[in-house]
């Protein structure tokens, strides 16, 4: 499946890594403000996404391995199964993906592309303004 998906080229906000960067250096890209993920591709021309890097990944990677992950490449940490829905979802639907997946981040979809990367926050904000009651936890 990941072979062929893709980043949307027009997905400005979408950050993306390397595949072999360093985990120190997604840690940089993710401590600026407004990005909670990165999206991993490989070095092909199209931007094939090998997974999703989050915040979280590098703790657990940090907690379980040492500082010493800081020194390899994010692929060795990344989630090739991420969460992701189409981009027609609900802000209902996007919420149970979040709790059924029990993730932070969810990657929206058009077709086999990027288009966006979505915070637990962002669809909770949406089922608020949208007066709509987050799913019940699993």
């Amino acid at each position: 499946m990941f072979e062929t998906m893709r980043r949307n080229r027009d997905a400005s906000s979408v950050q993306t890594i390397h595949r072999d960067r360093s985990v120190a250096e997604a840690a940089r890209l993710l401590a600026q403000p407004g990005t909670g993920a990165l999206v991993v591709v490989d070095d092909d021309a199209n931007g094939t996404v090998t997974g999703l890097l989050t915040q979280r990944d590098i703790f657990r990677a940090v907690a379980t391995e040492g500082p010493e992950i800081y020194n390899r490449s994010v692929w060795l940490i990344t989630d090739s199964d991420f969460a992701a829905v189409d981009i027609a979802a609900s802000a209902q639907e996007r919420l149970r993906t979040f709790c059924e997946r029990r993730v932070d981040h969810i990657a929206l979809m058009e077709s086999c592309r990027i288009s966006a990367i979505l915070s637990i926050w962002d669809c909770a904000g949406e089922a608020r303004a949208a007066g709509t009651a987050a799913p019940p936890h699993p």
